[in-house]
C-alpha cells in the first residue's frame, strides 16, 4: 500500500483547476509529516491523502484519485498538434 498527497488549486486568472500529485510513499509517518508541511505551504489549496493498494486496477475501487474535465476542454487538448 502506498499513499499519495494530491494538491488541487485554481491558478490566478484561470477558469480551470490544476490537480497534481505532490508526494508518494509507503511510510505513513512520512506522508503525514509531508501533508502537514504542504498544508502550511498551500493553505488555500485542497489537499488530500489517498491510500492506494499496489498491483490493483484502481478503476475497481469505490474511490480513487481522479479529475473531471469538461468535454470541450478534452476535445480542445486532444486536437493539439505535437
Amino acid at each position: 500500500m502506498i499513499q499519495i498527497i494530491v494538491n488541487a488549486f485554481v491558478e490566478k486568472d484561470k477558469t480551470g483547476a490544476v490537480v497534481e500529485v505532490l508526494f508518494a510513499s509507503a511510510d505513513q509517518n512520512k506522508v503525514q509529516a509531508k501533508y502537514e508541511e504542504l498544508a502550511t505551504q498551500y493553505p488555500e489549496n485542497y489537499l488530500d491523502i489517498y491510500s492506494l493498494p499496489l498491483d490493483t486496477d484502481l478503476n475497481t475501487l469505490d474511490h480513487y484519485p481522479s479529475v473531471f474535465i469538461e468535454k470541450e476542454e478534452f476535445e480542445e487538448s486532444s486536437n493539439l498538434s505535437p
